[in-house]
């Protein structure tokens, strides 16, 4: 029998799509991407994009959907999606917060405790331990029900994870934001790693350095694509285009991991949107 191969597919921000033919695990899953004048006043899920997006990706069923933390760009989609699906939502109690603001408490959910592994089919997914980028806006949990529409500032941030997801054919690290824990990969490796970049532009070359070394260096992966750099408020109707330089600046970032990468012999590139490798 021939050994099941690992696909994994990029779609904005740090949703990545990872299968192996049978089971379908998808990162945050976030497709509504409300513009900058609802994301200022208040947001709701699109039912519209949000199936438009699964149809792009070719999926009918999940079964997980991993939710890193708990802002907008990250969770506001995840419980519809799930519930879409038939997939159990994992994540941190904010999380589970907003589901239930859904009226959708009766859906599966499961709270991922970093280093404690939970399986989907011949997936071991495990949340790692991890922090949010410099500049969080809204920190702190999620103490009640969200109720949508409501205030991108109702999610804050709730518990950061990193997620490591392991398989006989392959592991991949899905890392959305850009910092670390220190020492926190310490016995993980993954082949490939989606890697956080937002805000790291903006960052010394010193702290890319350290960053790189403490997530690629540590997982030791052939393959490294940077994720969360788009402009999350253009619909993914449209082609991704680069956070503002108020916000990043990803040249100066890819210039640093270009080096890094080099000298690791990894192969380094921005994802392409809707791109199964």
């Amino acid at each position: 029998m021939p050994e099941r191969k690992i696909r994994t597919t990029f779609a904005g921000v740090s949703n990545v799509l990872i299968t192996d033919g049978t089971t379908a695990i998808l990162v945050d899953g976030f497709f509504s991407r409300p513009s900058l004048l609802k994301l200022a006043t208040r947001v709701s899920p699109s039912r519209s994009r949000i199936d438009e997006c699964l149809r792009k990706l070719g999926v009918t069923k999940l079964d997980a959907v991993l939710v890193s933390h708990s802002h907008v760009d990250h969770v506001l989609d995840a419980p519809v999606v799930a519930q879409l699906t038939g997939a159990t939502l994992c994540g941190s109690p904010s999380t589970r917060r907003v589901q239930e603001g859904y009226d959708l408490t009766a859906e599966p959910f499961h709270e991922l405790v970093p280093g404690e592994p939970v399986r989907f089919g011949e997936f071991t997914v495990t949340g790692v331990d991890a922090r949010h980028s410099d500049g969080d806006r809204v920190p702190g949990e999620i103490t009640g029900p969200v109720r949508v529409p409501a205030k991108a500032s109702a999610f804050k941030t709730g518990r950061c994870y990193s997620f490591h997801v392991a398989h006989p054919a392959g592991n991949v690290l899905v890392h959305p934001s850009a910092n670390f824990v220190p020492g926190a990969m310490a016995g993980y490796s993954a082949d490939v790693v989606y890697l956080g970049a937002g805000a790291a532009g903006k960052q010394s070359e010193a702290w890319r350095e350290e960053y790189w070394r403490e997530t690629v260096g540590a997982l030791g992966p052939k393959i490294v694509r940077p994720v969360h750099w788009d402009a999350f408020w253009r619909p993914l109707s449209k082609p991704l285009k680069l956070l503002p330089k108020l916000f990043d600046d990803l040249d100066t970032t890819m210039g640093t991991f270009q080096r890094l990468a080099a000298e690791d012999d990894v192969d380094l590139a921005l994802p392409e949107l809707w791109k199964t490798e």
